[in-house]
């Protein structure tokens, strides 16, 4: 991580996207004094099996509770879009609207979805990252809305995209976050939905909609050990106790800073080593 000051921007599809692929190394980002912010494009609206619930109800239970991960996390800021959830995202006007944000918050890096990852059957999750990464590429160029610039937001050049979770890729760059993983566990613990998975996994006994205090202690024993697990397991590969995994972009204007890197690899040479970021 640089020693300079980032302004780190997450765009996430739904409310609970950053509880298991990147929340640790945020969380850790932040303690370094690192700006961060998340912007999450749906309401997440629809994201429950319950059928006791409005969508409205489910949109404000969501956004209660990805406020009170990301305070958890230290994120600065939480912006949410209001974006309906389940593939019904215009994503030109998304584009547009992410640019504006690359912009004002001034976003050295952008961290998302891989777009371009096999069999992820999710619209929401692939057009926001591909969106986000676009955003990032092209909020340097002054001509691309420049009625923006009335809104007293200038042209960002972002140095990086990177991206988390399920790749599309191998992974470049790994991040210890065995400080942070306890941040992890208790974020994610926020959402209906985790405590939801740990039931079904672990205590199907627990009504994840009715959890008592000794029901929660069972389900954060539960978190510890599945994010301690897939953490682990991701730095076993890099001889780190605990961590998770990027494919990482360097930005140019328009562009992704990797012709050097597509060309080996089209020639059939292996990609550098992944690094400890």
């Amino acid at each position: 991580m640089s020693s300079k000051l980032l302004n780190v921007v997450a765009i996430i599809a739904h409310p609970d996207d950053l509880s298991f692929f990147c929340s640790g190394t945020l969380a850790k980002w932040a303690e370094q004094g690192h700006n961060i912010y998340a912007i999450c494009v749906t309401s997440g609206n629809v994201g429950t099996l319950r059928t006791d619930l409005t969508m409205k109800q489910v949109a404000d239970m969501r956004e209660k509770e990805l406020r009170a991960a990301n305070d958890i996390l230290g994120v600065k800021e939480t912006l949410i879009l209001g974006y309906p959830d389940g593939g019904f995202i215009n994503a030109p006007e998304l584009r547009e609207k992410l640019i504006y944000y690359v912009r004002k918050y001034k976003a050295d890096r952008v961290v998302t979805f891989d777009p371009w990852v096999a069999y992820e059957v999710h619209p929401d999750h692939l057009v926001v990252g591909r969106m986000a990464a676009e955003a990032a590429a092209f909020a340097a160029f002054p001509l691309l809305y420049s009625e923006q610039m009335k809104q007293n937001v200038k042209p960002y050049a972002c140095s990086e995209v990177w991206f988390m979770g399920l790749l599309g890729h191998p992974p470049n760059c790994f991040v210890d976050i065995f400080s942070t993983l306890e941040k992890k566990v208790e974020a994610a613990l926020k959402f209906e939905a985790t405590l939801t998975l740990l039931a079904r996994l672990f205590a199907p006994d627990i009504d994840p909609t009715k959890v008592t205090s000794e029901d929660l202690k069972t389900l954060s024993k539960h978190a510890d050990t599945l994010l301690r697990f897939m953490a682990s397991t991701i730095g076993e590969k890099v001889k780190l106790n605990a961590a998770e995994a990027f494919f990482v972009q360097k930005t140019l204007p328009g562009h992704f800073d990797n012709f050097q890197q597509i060309m080996m690899e089209m020639l059939g040479n292996p990609s550098a080593p992944p690094e400890i970021c």
